[in-house]
């Protein structure tokens, strides 16, 4: 019953989240113009009326089409998310794996090595991927891959997704940061086990570190693990706008950027619209992917969380 309470007010969250969403989007957008001296001034004033009338057509359009909207492309919004999401599935879910087991593994690594040489390949290390901003390290792999290919190494297209192998740089750009991550929450947890009752009596029994480290403290590291899998997603999803854009990897981060008509410069009475279906399409869209995972952290948290099973 409790995990039953705990789901339907992760969906009732996202309800009220995906409705501000939508009301945010449909907010009106007109802004007024006019020229004092040799100076251009902008100015906006929000209007209920305006807004209102965006809220009516908008509910409208999708009674009409039965779907969330068309999108500036003609096409029901629905359909370009299937699209799209499919192509950013293929990044995100072996990112999620990749990052999960490499962030593991790292974190055990860091917590056997924290002292003498090897702590710069350990806490050091996880540290450094931890302060070295996404863009940096993208552009720093894009450069050497650019620059590699003038001295005879094969030459690779950093960019789009019309070849096979355009995938491979996006699920490791997205994947780095979130190891590093992982690998922190992961040697710290281990850690705040060590030294408990359980860990000393098994020692005392004469097993081994690494059995008691994995049959033992891991196991018992999984529920507080599985508690930074909402800021993990995010941290995937933040980063898919990031590699999308830097990659032009046509996936659900960059539809959303393009979108959202974002500019570098506009003059002043330039229209600023955007594509209003395609915003609110994939906006929900990804707030669905952490209801979903917060959902999957849930029901496995509530099964795997020791203090809970011996409660019952």
């Amino acid at each position: 019953m409790r995990l039953l309470l705990k789901l339907f007010g992760s969906l009732l969250m996202w309800g009220i989240v995906a409705c501000l969403l939508i009301l945010i989007t449909l907010l009106p957008r007109d802004i007024e113009s006019h020229r004092v001296g040799y100076d251009d001034i902008m100015e906006y004033h929000f209007s209920w009326e305006a807004y209102e009338n965006n809220i009516k057509d908008y509910l409208k359009d999708v009674k009409i089409h039965k779907s969330l909207g068309i999108t500036a492309y003609e096409m029901p919004v629905e359909t370009e998310m299937l699209h799209y999401g499919w192509r950013s599935a293929k990044v995100i879910i072996p990112a999620l794996i990749i990052s999960l087991i490499a962030g593991i593994f790292k974190g055990i690594y860091d917590y056997n090595h924290q002292s003498g040489f090897s702590r710069i390949f350990g806490k050091n290390a996880t540290w450094l991927g931890q302060s070295v901003p996404e863009f940096i390290s993208i552009m720093f792999i894009q450069t050497v891959l650019f620059e590699a290919g003038k001295y005879g190494f094969p030459d690779v297209d950093i960019y789009g997704d019309e070849h096979w192998y355009n995938i491979f740089l996006p699920i490791l750009f997205v994947s780095m940061y979130p190891a590093a991550i992982i690998a922190r929450y992961t040697s710290e947890a281990i850690e705040n086990e060590d030294g408990r009752d359980y860990i000393l009596t098994a020692r005392s029994k004469g097993i081994g570190d690494r059995i008691v480290l994995w049959r033992h403290t891991l196991r018992n590291c999984w529920p507080n693990l599985l508690q930074q899998s909402i800021p993990v997603m995010m941290i995937l999803l933040s980063g898919m706008f990031i590699v999308e854009f830097m990659s032009q990897y046509r996936g659900i981060g960059l539809r959303l950027v393009s979108a959202l008509h974002i500019k570098s410069s506009f003059m002043a009475g330039a229209p600023m619209p955007i594509d209003t279906s395609a915003v609110i399409g994939f906006s929900l869209l990804f707030t669905l992917i952490l209801l979903i995972t917060q959902w999957l952290t849930q029901i496995v948290s509530h099964f795997v969380n020791p203090v809970k099973r011996r409660a019952r």
